[in-house]
C-alpha cells in the first residue's frame, strides 16, 4: 500500500490497538494487513514511534499464531531500524529503552555494579547532584592525599573534576569512579555511602537490541497462543485453588537472565526495587503458570534482609516479555502487597495477573491475609484516583480496615448495583486513602500483625529504655540473649551474630524476656540461623509455625 497520512497513521494505530485482544482468524489477517502497513508509513515523530511500539509489544505477548508471532516481531525490528535514522527523535525518547536512545538516570551504588558489569566502557558519567564540597569531600577519602592540589583545584562541575584524574581509552570515568572507590580502604558500606553522596547521573545508549525493552525476556518457556478472547469475569476464589505446579527448574545461567531482565525493566522505567537490586541467585523460584504467564519470586542477598519480615520482589512475565512487578512484605500469614502493571500492558489481564500473583503468594508462602498500603490506590497518585484502582481491589474482595470506610464502600456497592452507570466522586476515593484495604482469605487466619507496629515498639523501648543510646541497648539486649541461650557465638557466621543482635532488642522489649528467651531456646536458634539460609522460604515457614513468638507479641 501507498503512502498514508499522519492521520491516517494515527487512526489505522488505533484499530490494530482495539484488535491486540481479539484472536480469530479474520482478526489475524486484518492485524497482518495493518502492521504492514504502519511500518511503511511511520511518522517522524515521537508519539508515532512510542505508541506503534507500545502496540508491538503487547502483541508480542499476545500472539494468535507463530506466524503472526514473527511478524510483530520483525516489524518490530524494522520500526528500530527506522528509529536509528533519526537523531532528533531518539533524543525525544530518552529514557523509554528503545535501541538507540539514551538513559540519563540516578541509581544506587549496586544497580550501577550491575549495569557496568554487563556494559563496560559503555556507561559514563553525565552530571552529580552533589555540591561542590561533598565532591572534594569524597575525593579526599578515595584518593592519595598527595593529590590534593586538583582535588580543590577551581570551581568545575563534577565530570570535569574527575576527568583530571584519569586516562584510559579502556574504562570509562564512572568505570574508573567505582574502581578508585573499591581500592580505597573504606569497607563495604562506606563505598556503597561514597558513592551515593555524590549522586551521580550516569549515560548511556542502549545499543543492543536483545537488551532493549523490546526484545528483553526472562526465561525461554513454551509460548502460548491465544484463539479466544480474554476473559473479562475473573474468579479470584476459583483461581486461587488451584494447585500450584512444580517451580521451573531453572539452571545458574538462567537464574541470572530473570535477574537481569528485572533490573534492565527498571533500570528504563528510572526505577530500583530492593529486591531486584539486591537479588540473591540462590533465591530465585519460577512459576509456569496458566495462559503464558509466569511469576519469578526475588529472595535478597544475605545482608540486604529485612529483620522483622521477608521482602520477596517478583516479576511477572507474559510469554516471557515482563508485564508487572512488585512484591509482597511478608511477616507471619500477613503480606503487604504492590502491583505495577508495565504500561503496554494495561487493560488486557490485570485481574489474572493479580489473581496470579495472590495464587502463588498463598500457596507458596502460605500467606492468608494481604494488605495493600493506600498508595496503590490513590494517596498521592492522583493515576489511581483517575481510574478509579480503589473498585478494581474490592472486586477481587479487598475491603477497608477502617470499619466506617468500610461501611461507605458498601454503600456505594449497593449504588452500583442499582445504577451501573454510578460512579465514585474524586473526593470519596480519596476518602479511602485514609485506611489501608485488606483480604482475608481465611477467618482463622494466624497470625496476623503489622511489622510496622513492632518497629515502632522497639524504637520507643530504645528511647524509654536506653535514651535513645542504640549501642548501649544493643550490647545489654544482646548479652541477655547469649545468656538465656547459653551460645558461644564465636562459632557462629557475622551475618547471624548481627542478625542475632536486631532480633534480642525486639525480645528484651516485653517482660520477663529472659525466661521467654530460655523457654523458647531452640526455635530462637533456629530462627536466627534460618535468616542466613540460601532462601527464606524457610525462615518464613518457621516464623509462621513459632506460635510462642506471636503469643509473645500481642
Amino acid at each position: 500500500m501507498g503512502t498514508i497520512t499522519e492521520t491516517a497513521f494515527i487512526e489505522k494505530l488505533k484499530q490494530l490497538k482495539s484488535l491486540v485482544f481479539q484472536f480469530d482468524k479474520t482478526t489475524s489477517d486484518t492485524k497482518a494487513v495493518l502492521l504492514n502497513d504502519l511500518i511503511l508509513n511511520v511518522p517522524k515523530k515521537k508519539d508515532a514511534f512510542l505508541q506503534f511500539h507500545h502496540v508491538l509489544l503487547c502483541m508480542m505477548a499476545y500472539p494468535s499464531d507463530q506466524t503472526l508471532h514473527n511478524l510483530v516481531e520483525k516489524i518490530t525490528s524494522q520500526l528500530l531500524q527506522q528509529l536509528s535514522k533519526y537523531p532528533t527523535i531518539q533524543g525525544k525518547l530518552i529514557g523509554t529503552g528503545l535501541l538507540h536512545t539514551a538513559v540519563e538516570c540516578n541509581f544506587t551504588y549496586q544497580k550501577i555494579k550491575h549495569i557496568i558489569q554487563h556494559f563496560p566502557n559503555q556507561v559514563s558519567i553525565h552530571s552529580a547532584s552533589s555540591n561542590i564540597e561533598t565532591q572534594k569531600a569524597v575525593l579526599k577519602l578515595i584518593l592519595p592525599h598527595v593529590e590534593y592540589s586538583k582535588i580543590h583545584t577551581g570551581e568545575k562541575d563534577f565530570k570535569s573534576r574527575i576527568s583530571a584524574f584519569y586516562k584510559s581509552k579502556h574504562q570509562t570515568d564512572l568505570e574508573w569512579l567505582l574502581q578508585t572507590i573499591e581500592q580505597s580502604n573504606s569497607d563495604s558500606k562506606t563505598q556503597v555511602f561514597l558513592y551515593n553522596q555524590l549522586g551521580v547521573f550516569i549515560q548511556w545508549r542502549v545499543s543492543s537490541e536483545k537488551d532493549s525493552v523490546s526484545f528483553l525476556r526472562g526465561t525461554h518457556l513454551p509460548v502460548y497462543f491465544h484463539t479466544a478472547p480474554l476473559e473479562k469475569k475473573i474468579s479470584l476464589q476459583d483461581i486461587i485453588k488451584q494447585k500450584l505446579p512444580t517451580p521451573v527448574k531453572l539452571s545458574l545461567k538462567e537464574k541470572q537472565q530473570l535477574i537481569h531482565s528485572a533490573k534492565m525493566t527498571l533500570f528504563y522505567l528510572y526505577r530500583e526495587t530492593e529486591s531486584f537490586t539486591n537479588a540473591n541467585e540462590d533465591d530465585i523460584t519460577l512459576f509456569h503458570l496458566d495462559k503464558g504467564i509466569s511469576v519469578a519470586l526475588f529472595g535478597s542477598t544475605n545482608n540486604k534482609r529485612y529483620s522483622l519480615e521477608s521482602y520477596i520482589g517478583y516479576l511477572v512475565l507474559k510469554n516471557n516479555i515482563p508485564a508487572s512487578y512488585g512484591g509482597g512484605w511478608i511477616f507471619g500469614e500477613r503480606s503487604q502487597f504492590g502491583i505495577n502493571i508495565l504500561e503496554s500492558f494495561r487493560g488486557g489481564e490485570s485481574s489474572l495477573i493479580i489473581c496470579e500473583l495472590l495464587r502463588v503468594y498463598h500457596q507458596y508462602f502460605k500467606a492468608t491475609r494481604f494488605v495493600v498500603k493506600p498508595y496503590q490506590f490513590g494517596l498521592h497518585n492522583p493515576e489511581a484516583i483517575k481510574t478509579g484502582a480503589f473498585w478494581f481491589y474490592y472486586k477481587l474482595g479487598f475491603r477497608p480496615e477502617n470499619e466506617e470506610l468500610r461501611a461507605l464502600a458498601k454503600k456505594e456497592e449497593e449504588e452500583k448495583l442499582k445504577n451501573p452507570k454510578y460512579k465514585s466522586e474524586a473526593s470519596t476515593l480519596r476518602k479511602y486513602t485514609k485506611s489501608n484495604i485488606a483480604l482475608t482469605l481465611s477467618d482463622k487466619a494466624y497470625p496476623d500483625f503489622d511489622s510496622e507496629v513492632l518497629s515502632q515498639k522497639i524504637t520507643n523501648y530504645i528511647n524509654t529504655q536506653f535514651e535513645g543510646n542504640r549501642e548501649k541497648a544493643t550490647n545489654q539486649c544482646f548479652k541477655l540473649l547469649k545468656e538465656a541461650l547459653g551460645i558461644n557465638v564465636k562459632t557462629w557466621k557475622a551475618e547471624d551474630i548481627d542478625y542475632a543482635k536486631q532480633i534480642s532488642i525486639l525480645f528484651c522489649s516485653y517482660p520477663d524476656s529472659k525466661k521467654w528467651m530460655i523457654d523458647h531456646k531452640k526455635n530462637i536458634i533456629l530462627l536466627i540461623q534460618l535468616k542466613s539460609a540460601k532462601t527464606e522460604l524457610l525462615w518464613i515457614k518457621h516464623l509462621q509455625s513459632f506460635k510462642a513468638f506471636w503469643k509473645l507479641i500481642q
